[in-house]
């Protein structure tokens, strides 16, 4: 008897809003796509900043402002990292690079992970750049 295992899916709403040229409605992410938009999100999003969660987000953009070296790296690794494994639980991180690209004045980020439920290990890149409120 050959064993068969259930993978989940994952379904989010794009939070661009934008409809869908085809239905017109809201359009939806699914897996792969809304893993990637939330891993965004929770690195992007300053903490106390999503209404009624005050814990969700992370600091990343006040790191943003350090000067770019070995150690800003390290704690942008790890301080994204940490916003991943505690606010989203429907992965499995593997692994997160950041490299300081000083010509161009932003960091890019490089995070390994697995959905929950799937074996493939898929790599999501985004890249951070300071901003200001």
């Amino acid at each position: 008897m050959q064993l068969i295992k259930n993978n989940k899916n994952f379904t989010d709403i794009s939070l661009s809003f934008q409809p869908n040229p085809l239905n017109g409605d809201i359009t939806v992410l699914k897996n792969e796509r809304a893993i990637n938009n939330s891993l965004k999100n929770c690195v992007m999003t300053g903490v106390g900043e999503a209404p009624f969660n005050e814990d969700f987000g992370s600091v990343i953009n006040s790191l943003l402002f350090e000067p770019t070296d070995l150690l800003a790296s390290d704690m942008i690794e790890s301080e994204v990292r940490r916003a991943i494994e505690f606010n989203e639980p429907r992965v499995e991180l593997q692994d997160v690079k950041a490299r300081v690209n000083q010509d161009a004045g932003d960091i890019s980020v490089s995070v390994k992970y697995n959905i929950t439920g799937y074996d493939e290990t898929i790599n999501a890149e985004f890249i951070l750049t300071p901003t200001t409120t």
